[in-house]
């Protein structure tokens, strides 16, 4: 796959200090949480939003650095929502080099028919999960990469938290069909802020893939959330990166799961 970027101007977006940054804290994660090894074939989530596009300039950063090769393929699952740009998508990945696989289906069909308009965002989400999965097979892909950033598993654990789900988030690397594949999350200790701030010099197109993006931030668990960690900011300074270390410090004995009230010293001496 050629994902060379043929920009001629002195003003590259790649070479920005935020991108570098974006760049290098993406590598970390993935040495930390054993993302990406030699061999790799990736299928790559595109939306068309900030997050996924900057998600692919950072792996193909990744790629042309990394001492062992992995192949990049992006792909987009497309519901056919009248509010998505596909010409500026197409247009943008052409301009990229990136060889973009390109699935359709009729996501408004399949929301009337299972009478989900009201709440799109799981079916949506199972749908375009799905078709990753069968696209990966397809494609003979063992990792499926995912643009979810520090704020998604921020909120992700509180919603789980307020609406009796477990203590779970998004994690940055996790078995999927029987353990054939993996789903990562390369962007996972990088916030929001941050991604948005380093897109801005690439100017991006707007895609607008969801037609229901205006309604979820009226109305949404997730923007709720989110908008929840940024007054929590106010008052507990660095809050995502606190969060981000107690998900990663775990203390069993703890907390209320019976599976695990009789055994001696899970946390091994952690109070």
């Amino acid at each position: 796959m050629n994902t060379n970027i043929s920009v001629s101007s002195s003003e590259v977006p790649e070479r920005s200090k935020l991108f570098r940054k974006l760049c290098k804290v993406a590598a970390s994660a993935s040495k930390q949480f054993h993302m990406l090894e030699s061999g790799d074939r990736l299928l790559v989530g595109i939306s068309g939003g900030e997050d996924s596009l900057i998600l692919m300039h950072v792996l193909v950063c990744l790629q042309q650095r990394a001492p062992f090769p992995f192949t990049i393929h992006p792909a987009i699952i497309d519901l056919e929502f009248t509010t998505l740009d596909r010409p500026a998508l197409q247009q943008y990945a052409l301009a990229q080099n990136w060889q973009l696989h390109w699935v359709r289906l009729s996501g408004a069909d399949i929301l009337t028919a299972k009478n989900a308009e009201q709440k799109p965002c799981p079916l949506c989400s199972r749908l375009r999960r799905g078709q990753l999965h069968k696209l990966a097979g397809e494609l003979n892909c063992n990792k499926i990469v995912l643009g979810h950033h520090l704020d998604d598993l921020c909120t992700s654990f509180l919603l789980a938290l307020f609406r009796g789900g477990g203590l779970k988030t998004m994690g940055p690397n996790v078995a999927a069909d029987a353990a054939s594949k993996r789903l990562i999350r390369p962007l996972c200790l990088l916030t929001k802020a941050e991604i948005h701030e380093a897109a801005q010099v690439f100017g991006f197109p707007q895609i607008r893939s969801c037609p229901f993006e205006d309604a979820l931030k009226r109305d949404g668990d997730r923007f709720f959330l989110e908008q929840l960690l940024n007054t929590l900011e106010l008052k507990f300074k660095n809050v995502r990166s606190c969060m981000l270390h107690s998900l990663g410090d775990i203390r069993i004995a703890h907390l209320l799961d019976q599976r695990f009230l009789f055994r001696n010293d899970p946390d091994e001496g952690k109070l």
